[in-house]
């Protein structure tokens, strides 16, 4: 499966990506945290290699779903291109994405 989770605590929902974050897995990701709700959601995409805009489309709609502004969500494990679209996007100030260096994504 692509899309696989985890409850690390009864407060936090932990969702595996394992494959790119897209249409693909749109349904599957949806579903994750919508039958799973929590306080604290990380999106572990260690084993995802690329992001397309479905799936830039999707992780708003999960931010929505998760209280907006108030969400509290954390991307871990992003490879660099992926880093580097965040970068590119500016999803690096919508999302906690603690490896994300702004000095290091400037140099390019």
């Amino acid at each position: 499966m692509s899309i696989s989770i985890e409850k690390p605590n009864d407060n936090t929902l932990k969702i595996n990506v394992d494959t790119a974050l897209g249409n693909d897995v749109h349904r599957d990701f949806r579903e994750a945290y919508t039958n799973n709700p929590a306080q604290k959601y990380i999106i572990d995409l260690r084993n995802s290699q690329t992001i397309d805009s479905s799936g830039l489309g999707m992780l708003l709609l999960f931010k929505d779903f998760a209280g907006g502004e108030n969400a509290n969500i954390e991307i871990i494990n992003c490879s660099e291109h992926v880093l580097d679209i965040f970068h590119v996007t500016c999803f690096f100030r919508l999302f906690s994405i603690p490896q994300y260096n702004p000095k290091k994504a400037a140099n390019g």
